[in-house]
C-alpha cells in the first residue's frame, strides 16, 4: 500500500496479506497507525504468485505452451522421457507438473522420475550454504579435473540413497582417468609389425570378445533400471581389471619386439569401445581419446557415435575357464612373492587330478612364466624327484597345483618364517583352550558359540601340524 505525501503523491510503506480488500483494509489500518481513510491507496501485487506455481507449468511453458498451444516445439518435445530431480521437492513440483500436464495438455510431462540422492559431510548433514559445509567445486575440478570428480561421485552415488561426499571419491576418479590415459599411451607405445598371430594373443581376444558382449548386456539392462552407479562400477572394472590388469598384460610383447597387426587393431577396437561405454559417465578425456585412437573426420564426435557393441551368443565355457585360469595364475604370483622368487625366473607347474584348461596353456606359461606344464593323475614322489619335499602348492576347484622349488629358496629362512607362525598359532591354541577349559564358560554359552571354539582348536591344530611337516621336509 501508499500513502500520499507533498512531493511524491504515493510512497510504498509496506503491505499486508489478506484473502480479501476488506480484511486487508482493517488489517492496514491496524498495522500502519498513520493512515487515515483517504489518504492512502490500497494495491494488489500483481506478481504474488505460489512460488512453485510458475514452476509447475515449465514443462509446457518453457515452449511457449499456454500462449501458442500448437507450436512445432511443443508438439515435438512434449512429452519427453525422464525428469531427474531431488527427493524433496516430489510434491511442491513433480506432482504439480504431472497435474498441470494432464490439465492444461491433455498427458503427463514425463514418464519417468529419477530422484538424486542428497549431498551430505561426513558427520551425515546435508550440505548447504548456511552450514558452510560445501565444497568448491571449481577448487574440486582443478585439483581433480571434471572426469574425475563426476566419475568419483557417480561410483558413490547408488540410485535412491544419500551421498556421503569424501574428496577421496575424487580422488579415485582421477586415478581412473590416469589408468585410462597411460593404458591409450601403452597401446599406441607398440612397434606394429605384420607377424603371425601369437596363440595365447588369440585366446585373450576370444576371451575378452566374450566378457564385453556379457558385460555389454549388464549394463544396458542396468541403464534401463537407471542403476547407473552399478552400470558405472561394472565398467569401471571391465576396463581397470578385465582389460588391463588381464587382456593387455597378455597381448604384450616382450620388450623390444613388435605386436602382431591383427591384435594390435582387435585391442584398438576394444579401446573404442570401452571408451563409448564410460562417455556418458566420462565425456572430456573420452573425446579426446575418441579423436586420439583413430583419425576421424571433420565433425565426427563420440557424443554422436553409435555404440557398434551388439547382443549375441556369448561363449560361457571361455569365460567360465579363464576365470579358474586367472584363479591358477594368481596361485603362482602368490608363491613366488611369498618364496621371494623373482618374475623372471621360470617355473615348472605340475597339475594332479582332473585339469581341464589345457585350451589355455599358453595363457598361464606367459602370464604365470612358465616353462612347461605337467598333467599327472596322482601326486607321489618320483614326479619330484629330489623336489618332492620342497615344492609349494594350491588348490583350484578339485585341482590341485604344485611348483617345484628346489634351489629357487633358503630353506633356513623358510624354517624361520614358518616357526613364526607356528608360534603365533599355538599362542591362539593356548586362549582357545583357555576358553573351552573354563567349565563355566562351556556351561553358560550357546551350544553354537562353544562349537565354533572347538572347530578352531581343531584348525589351529591342523595348521601347526601341517607346518611342523614342513619343516621336517624341508630339513630333509
Amino acid at each position: 500500500m501508499s500513502q500520499e505525501n507533498s512531493a511524491i503523491k504515493f510512497k510504498n510503506i509496506g503491505f499486508v496479506v489478506a484473502h480479501s480488500e476488506e480484511e486487508a483494509r482493517r488489517l492496514a489500518l491496524a498495522k500502519f497507525p498513520q493512515l487515515t481513510e483517504g489518504n492512502y491507496k490500497l494495491v494488489q501485487d500483481e506478481d504474488c504468485l505460489d512460488t512453485w506455481f510458475s514452476s509447475w507449468l515449465w514443462p509446457i511453458s518453457v515452449f511457449d505452451g499456454i500462449n501458442n498451444p500448437d507450436n512445432e516445439e511443443i508438439k515435438y518435445y512434449y512429452p519427453t522421457n525422464d525428469l531427474v530431480t531431488a527427493p524433496e521437492i516430489i510434491f511442491f513440483w513433480v506432482a504439480r507438473m504431472i497435474m498441470a500436464g494432464e490439465e492444461y495438455r491433455g498427458e503427463e510431462p514425463f514418464k519417468n522420475v529419477y530422484f538424486t540422492g542428497i549431498v551430505r559431510d561426513k558427520l551425515g548433514r546435508k550440505m548447504s550454504k548456511s552450514l558452510g559445509n560445501s565444497p568448491d567445486p571449481i577448487e574440486l575440478i582443478e585439483k581433480y579435473g571434471a572426469d574425475g570428480v563426476r566419475m568419483g561421485m557417480l561410483l558413490s552415488s547408488p540410485a535412491g540413497n544419500d551421498l556421503p561426499f569424501d574428496e577421496a571419491v575424487c580422488e579415485q576418479g582421477r586415478n581412473f582417468c590416469n589408468k585410462i590415459w597411460n593404458a591409450f599411451r601403452l597401446i599406441k607405445g607398440w612397434e606394429v609389425a605384420d607377424i603371425q598371430q601369437p596363440k595365447e594373443n588369440k585366446i585373450a581376444a576370444n576371451w575378452f570378445d566374450n566378457s564385453l558382449i556379457s558385460k555389454y548386456a549388464e549394463i544396458d539392462d542396468l541403464f534401463l533400471k537407471y542403476r547407473l552407479s552399478e552400470a558405472l562400477t561394472v565398467i569401471y572394472k571391465l576396463f581397470w581389471d578385465d582389460f588391463c590388469a588381464w587382456y593387455l598384460e597378455i597381448i604384450k610383447p616382450e620388450f623390444g619386439k613388435p605386436i602382431d597387426k591383427e591384435t594390435y587393431l582387435l585391442t584398438l577396437h576394444y579401446f573404442e569401445d570401452l571408451l563409448l561405454l564410460l562417455h556418458p559417465f566420462m565425456p572430456f578425456i573420452t573425446e579426446e581419446l575418441y579423436h586420439a585412437i583413430f583419425i576421424r573426420q571433420k565433425g565426427e564426435s563420440i557424443m554422436t557415435a553409435q555404440c557398434k557393441l551388439q547382443f549375441k551368443d556369448i561363449d560361457n565355457k571361455i569365460l567360465h575357464d579363464f576365470e579358474k585360469v586367472k584363479e591358477i595364475i594368481a596361485g603362482i604370483r602368490t608363491i613366488r612373492h611369498q618364496k621371494n622368487i623373482s618374475p623372471k625366473e621360470k617355473l615348472t607347474l605340475y597339475a594332479f587330478g582332473d585339469y581341464k584348461f589345457s585350451d589355455l596353456d599358453d595363457i598361464i606359461m606367459k602370464s604365470g612364466n612358465i616353462e612347461g606344464i605337467e598333467f599327472c593323475e596322482v601326486k607321489n614322489k618320483e614326479i619330484f624327484e629330489e623336489d618332492f619335499n620342497r615344492c609349494a602348492s594350491f588348490i583350484v576347484g578339485t585341482t590341485e597345483f604344485a611348483v617345484p622349488l628346489g634351489k629357487l629358496i633358503n630353506a633356513e629362512e623358510e624354517i624361520a618364517k614358518i616357526q613364526e607362525e607356528i608360534a603365533y598359532l599355538e599362542g591362539f591354541l593356548r586362549s582357545v583352550n583357555a576358553k573351552l577349559a573354563n567349565e563355566k564358560f562351556v556351561a553358560n554359552a550357546k551350544p553354537e558359540v562353544v562349537e565354533n571354539e572347538r572347530k578352531k582348536q581343531a584348525d589351529a591344530e591342523l595348521k601347526i601340524q601341517t607346518l611342523k611337516t614342513g619343516i621336517a621336509n624341508l630339513k630333509i
